[in-house]
């Protein structure tokens, strides 16, 4: 299974979750309340590949992980006029929510995103969430240069994949996690977490909204992660 399918494998479900409509932020909202995630209608997405670098490709295995396990990780959109959203990164997961007619996606909306930075997220995600050939990063490169629309701060992250300088190549792991080391090491993690959480308790009807939601959708996850495992 891809890197990028492995990720999208323990996605919340999005038919599981409590969609609502999202009144999209005005302009200049603060830069925190634009990357707010939230469940969008999915047929507000303009069929726009500004951003799309790579190919969506097969997509039964995503289809396949995303139907049993559903959506965890949001797409990124940018927010546009009309309550109309061009998408950034996550093109084979909206493209596999569509396969299987679902009508909402999970997604970021950033409504302060300018072409350049939308274009390092764009890269970001094709680096690092996706296998890719030294070769394909090279034509990416290349068509982006072609296109005018490499900047400084797009080919220094390029060229930082493309190193062989070993000090900057990925961390690697040598040896296979062992599942006992890894169970005891996030149990114990998880009981941090929900002593953590016993303290918010009390003030959890001070926070943001924003902050609220998300918390709740990551106790939602865990709840339905329990009874996935319990179910096996």
């Amino acid at each position: 299974m891809e890197a990028e399918d492995q990720m999208n494998a323990a996605e919340a479900t999005t038919g599981s979750e409590h969609p609502t409509e999202v009144a999209v932020p005005p302009e200049g909202s603060a830069p925190a309340a634009a990357a707010a995630s939230a469940q969008i209608p999915i047929d507000r997405i303009d069929e726009d590949s500004t951003f799309q670098l790579r190919p969506c490709g097969e997509l039964s295995l995503l289809a396949t992980d995303l139907a049993r396990l559903g959506q965890l990780f949001p797409v990124d959109v940018r927010v546009k006029a009309s309550e109309r959203f061009q998408i950034i990164s996550g093109f084979r997961r909206v493209a596999a929510l569509k396969f299987l007619q679902r009508d909402r996606v999970l997604a970021r909306l950033h409504t302060d995103l300018s072409d350049e930075d939308a274009m390092l997220m764009a890269l970001a995600s094709v680096i690092h969430a996706a296998p890719i050939s030294r070769d394909d990063l090279v034509l990416l490169r290349d068509r982006l240069e072609h296109e005018g629309r490499l900047s400084s701060a797009a080919r220094d992250m390029l060229d930082k994949a493309l190193t062989e300088d070993p000090s900057l190549a990925p961390e690697t792991v040598d040896d296979e996690v062992d599942a006992d080391e890894l169970a005891d090491d996030v149990a114990a993690r998880l009981g941090a977490i929900n002593q953590d959480l016993a303290l918010l308790v009390d003030v959890f009807g001070s926070l943001d909204q924003a902050r609220r939601e998300e918390l709740l959708r990551q106790l939602r996850y865990s709840a339905e992660l329990v009874a996935y495992l319990e179910g096996g």
